[in-house]
Order: structure tokens, then C-alpha cells, then sequence
């Protein structure tokens, strides 16, 4: 983009350069104006397209920044949502940490009964032993009658058979701690999973704010450029296109002083030219090409024109000549009148030729023009403080033209 301005700044200063502020009444200066004066159109043109890309990519970066923008409020909403669930998952760690812990610590508690469930019976069976209450026939003997005997085994039978209960019980709620005691530390290690992942979810998250920040900083940088761009575009139009007007000017008035200089008498055709059929068809095309819709007056009056011009010392003296001097007829410059030769003029317009050779012309002018562009011609030297157009020829209208000598 740069290099483009750098190129539209060059290519300003050297159609600059050609700048004069004084106008010189020769055919070359003519056609050297209107190439600048082409020139000056074509760069203001291109200023005007450049500055229509520019401001489409700053609009598309524009677009881009927003985009980015509302990346970052999403990513950031996610980030406070996984934050949230982290919480959650550190309290519900901390609440299966300390069910563990109690767990833990019913298992140590019920070990330890256990432990002195095992050694109390321990002492009990030893003490029975060494005192042989465990032999039936001793306890038989010992006992003063069948009745106590009874009632001794009796009671050997509930001390063991409670034993025995209270051991299996014990044993079923360790087993039953242990089992809850490792359902609980695997749903502990899938929390601690759980957060990990969460922590890592957060850290990409965060990497993808930042990635995106950078490249939002980026954006916002590229539109300040375009936006500065665009700036500078604008003046170098402005001041394109005052170049482009003062060019204008000065063609204009190239043109009037050329032709001034060549008017140096009024037209004075009265017939007697010889011509080919060629050079007739040639004038037809041109009167085709200026005036095919102004009626046979107004064709007439082209034919005139040329043919003056043949009879004056200031022009060529054959109707080719006339018509294709450089720069005198835009048509011709146009090809415009080279397509109407190949496809051949039509027969009002060979007829007006035929009129215009013989003679039989309604107009003594050496030149003519739109007469709206004439009116526009003389209003701008008007508000230049200059001699209007008008007002330093004379001539009269027919039709759409302006058929004119200079006074």
C-alpha cells in the first residue's frame, strides 16, 4: 500500500512538473495539454480507486477487530466458568479428603477394639486353661450337683459363642471401612484428574486470550495505518484534482488562442474544389460523426466548415487535410469517423458533403462547438475575470451548435 502511494506522489510531481501558467497558440502545445490534461484525469482516477481499496480493507479490518473482540469476551466468559468449576472441585476434594480422614480414623478406632477384643478373649480362654475350666470331667467332678455342671458349660458356650460374634462383627466393619475407604480415594483421584484437566482447559484458554489480544493489537494497528492512508489519499486527490482543473483550463484556452491565431479571415467557399469520391465519403463520415441528428441544416453547416477551412490560407488546402489536421476534430481522434468509413455514411449525410463541395454552404464559419459547451466556456473566463467566449466571437446557433469566427 505504501508503494502504491509512493508511485500515485511520483506520478503527481511529474504531471506537475509539466505545469505552465502561460499558453502558447501552437498545435503541439495543444496536444501536449490535452495528453497532461489526460494525464491529470487518469491520476485523479487512480488516487479515487486506491483510496475506495484502502477504505474497503480498513472496513474489512474493521469488521476483523470486532470479530476478535468478541472472541475475547467469549474466551474470558469461558475462562471465569472453568474457574468456577475449580472451586467447586477444590471444595468437593477438601470434603472427600475429610471423609477419608474420619474414615481413617474409624478404621484405627475399630482396629484397636478389635486388637483388644482378640487379646481380652486371649486371656479368657488362657485363664480357663490354667485353671481347667475348659475340661468337662474336671468341672463335672467339681461341681456339686448335675445342675451346676449344666450350668457351667453353659456359660463356657456364651463366653465363646460371644467371642466369636464380636470378632465377626468387627471384622465385617473393617472390611465394610476399608471397602468405603477406597470408593472414596478413587472418586478422590477422578476429582484430582477432574482439576488437572480443568487447570490445563484454563492454561489454553489464557493462552488463547492472549494470542488473541496480540492479534486484535495487531488489527487495531492496521486500521490506524489504513486510516492514515487514507488521510494522505484524500489530500493527494484534493490536490490532484486542482491540477486537473488548472490543466483543463489551460487546454482550453490553448485551443481558443489556436484557433484565434488560424482565424485570420472569415470563410469564404463558394465551390470549384475538386475532390474525389474518397475525399467526399471522408467529409460525409465527418458531418455522420458530428451532426447525423441535427437536421440538414445542421449537417450542412459541418460540411460549410470544412470547406472553408479548404479556401483559407490558414488551413490545408484539401478536405483530408482539413479533417484529419491533428487535434482539430475529436471524432477523427475518436475513430469514430474511421468506423463510420467502413460501414460507409449514410445518404443524408453524403448528400450534405455533395451540397457543401458544390458550394452551396449556409454558414462563412471557420469553427463550431456544442453550444452548451460554448455557454460553459464563456462562463468560466467570465468568472476568471476574462473576455467571455461569446463575447469575442460571433456567430449564430443552429440546432444543437455553435457556428462561430472569432471578431
Amino acid at each position: 500500500m505504501k508503494k502504491i502511494r509512493g508511485c500515485l506522489v511520483l506520478a503527481l510531481l511529474v504531471v506537475l512538473c509539466f505545469f505552465s501558467s502561460s499558453v502558447q497558440a501552437s498545435q503541439s502545445e495543444v496536444d501536449r495539454l490535452k495528453e497532461e490534461s489526460e494525464k491529470a484525469s487518469n491520476a485523479v482516477n487512480e488516487i479515487n480507486e486506491t483510496k475506495q481499496q484502502v477504505e474497503e480493507a480498513k472496513g474489512q479490518l474493521e469488521e476483523q477487530a470486532q470479530n476478535l473482540s468478541g472472541q475475547i469476551v467469549d474466551l474470558n466468559n469461558q475462562i471465569t466458568t472453568v474457574t468456577g468449576e475449580i472451586s467447586e472441585t477444590e471444595e468437593d476434594i477438601a470434603a472427600v479428603e475429610a471423609d477419608i480422614e474420619l474414615l481413617t480414623e474409624e478404621l484405627e478406632k475399630t482396629q484397636k477394639s478389635l486388637d483388644s477384643q482378640k487379646d481380652s478373649m486371649k486371656l479368657r480362654i488362657q485363664y480357663m486353661y490354667e485353671n481347667r475350666s475348659t475340661n468337662t470331667l474336671v468341672n463335672f467332678l467339681e461341681s456339686g450337683s448335675i445342675s451346676e455342671f449344666l450350668q457351667r458349660l453353659e456359660y463356657m458356650a456364651q463366653i465363646t459363642s460371644y467371642d466369636q460374634q464380636a470378632i465377626a462383627e468387627f471384622e465385617e466393619t473393617e472390611q465394610k471401612l476399608e471397602e468405603t475407604k477406597t470408593a472414596i480415594e478413587e472418586k478422590n483421584a477422578e476429582l484430582s484428574a477432574y482439576q488437572d484437566n480443568l487447570e490445563s482447559k484454563k492454561s489454553q484458554l489464557g493462552t488463547l486470550v492472549s494470542n488473541t489480544s496480540t492479534a486484535l493489537n495487531t488489527t487495531n494497528g492496521q486500521i490506524a495505518d489504513t486510516q492514515a492512508a487514507i488521510e494522505q489519499l484524500e489530500q493527494q486527490l484534493e490536490e490532484a484534482k486542482a491540477y486537473e482543473k488548472r490543466i483543463q483550463k489551460q487546454y482550453q484556452d490553448a485551443q481558443v488562442a489556436l484557433a484565434q491565431k488560424l482565424a485570420g479571415e472569415r470563410g469564404g467557399y463558394h465551390g470549384g474544389y475538386s475532390t474525389s469520391d474518397e475525399e467526399t465519403l471522408v467529409l460525409a463520415a465527418l458531418i455522420q460523426a458530428e451532426a447525423a441528428n441535427q437536421g440538414d441544416a445542421g449537417r450542412l453547416a459541418v460540411g460549410s466548415v470544412v470547406m472553408n477551412r479548404v479556401a483559407s490560407s490558414r488551413f490545408p488546402n484539401t478536405v483530408s487535410g482539413v479533417i484529419y489536421a491533428s487535434g482539430q476534430f475529436a471524432p477523427v481522434t475518436s475513430g469514430r469517423v474511421a468506423i463510420i468509413l467502413a460501414e460507409g455514411p449514410n445518404s443524408a449525410c453524403q448528400y450534405a458533403a455533395a451540397q457543401a463541395i458544390s458550394g452551396n454552404i449556409n454558414t462563412d464559419a471557420l469553427f463550431f462547438c456544442t453550444y452548451t459547451y460554448a455557454q460553459a466556456l464563456h462562463q468560466s473566463q467570465v468568472d476568471a475575470g476574462q473576455e467571455g467566449f461569446l463575447d469575442r466571437t460571433e456567430g449564430n446557433v443552429i440546432n444543437a451548435h455553435y457556428f462561430y469566427n472569432y471578431k
